[in-house]
C-alpha cells in the first residue's frame, strides 16, 4: 500500500499537463488504489480500409514506443521523489478504433484511435 507521500510523489510524476508543450500523442491516466490506466487518443483519416489498417499498425508502435517512455519518466521521477523503485505489472493492453464520420458523398472518413494500457502498480 502507498503511503501519503508516496501517493504525492505518484501524482506529481503523472502531472504532466502544468508547464509542458503539447505533443501530438498525449498519455492521459487514471489512478485508483493499485491500478493505474494510461490512454492515447489520435484522430484518423482514411479512405479505405486498408489505409485504416496500416495506420492503426503505425500508432499501435508509436503508442508502445510512448507508453515506455511514458513509464520510464514516471518510474524515475517517483524514484527520485519517494526515495524507492515503482514497481508495474502490466494488466491489459488494448486499442480501439471508433468510427465518428462517414458520408456517401465523400470517400474519406473519420475515426478516433485509442490505445489502452492498464497497469497494477506498488
Amino acid at each position: 500500500m502507498f503511503t501519503v507521500q508516496e501517493i504525492s510523489a505518484l501524482g506529481n510524476a503523472l502531472n504532466v499537463t502544468f508547464g509542458k508543450s503539447s505533443d501530438t500523442l498525449k498519455v492521459t491516466h487514471s489512478f485508483q488504489g493499485d491500478r493505474l490506466d494510461l490512454k492515447i487518443s489520435q484522430i484518423v483519416h482514411f479512405s479505405s480500409e486498408q489505409s485504416l489498417r496500416d495506420q492503426v499498425r503505425n500508432l499501435a508502435d508509436i503508442s508502445n514506443d510512448i507508453f515506455t517512455d511514458a513509464l520510464k519518466k514516471v518510474k524515475g521521477d517517483f524514484k527520485e521523489s519517494a526515495g524507492r523503485a515503482l514497481k508495474v505489472k502490466e494488466l491489459t493492453r488494448d486499442d480501439d478504433v471508433e468510427l465518428i464520420s462517414a458520408t456517401s458523398n465523400s470517400p474519406r472518413k473519420i475515426a478516433y484511435y485509442r490505445s489502452f494500457l492498464k497497469l497494477e502498480i506498488s
